[in-house]
């Protein structure tokens, strides 16, 4: 059986193309008329993307759950899941998702990604295609 059935699979791009710093984490959004801060009140829901409706990447609520990298001419790419940070994110060769006979996939709930060098570095992305895949539900849900 398979649980991660994606219901949005969209393109998705480097924490360094947008300023500020682009990011897949989801945003928790309140519906509360009563109580506008999302930390205050139970009645929200999570988005990828900004804290207005109008920052809104794609069409389902639920988090990032799988990248696939299907090409790229950057030679190292740094994952940053949920709850990595700048110290823990590790840095996997492209080659592990490219290369002949490789599995493009990585299932890890995103937070961002990066090309970069061996050190995990930042470099200039160059050409790439990286696709997301999501649910509906948060979280991702059988």
């Amino acid at each position: 059986m398979n649980v991660n059935t994606p219901t949005e699979i969209f393109e998705i791009h480097p924490a360094s193309l947008a300023s500020p710093e682009l990011t897949y984490e989801p945003v928790w959004i309140s519906t509360d008329r009563r109580v506008s801060d999302p930390n205050k009140t139970t009645l929200k829901y999570a988005q990828v993307g900004g804290p207005t409706a109008a920052d809104k990447i794609g069409n389902a609520h639920g988090p990032i759950f799988r990248i696939e990298v299907l090409s790229a001419t950057a030679s190292y790419i740094k994952i940053w899941g949920l709850d990595n940070d700048d110290t823990n994110a590790p840095v996997y060769p492209v080659s592990r998702f490219t290369a002949a006979g490789a599995n493009p996939i990585l299932d890890v709930w995103l937070k961002k990604f990066e090309f970069t060098d061996v050190n995990g570095d930042a470099v200039a992305a160059g050409s790439y295609q990286v696709l997301g895949h999501r649910s509906r539900h948060y979280p991702a849900a059988f």
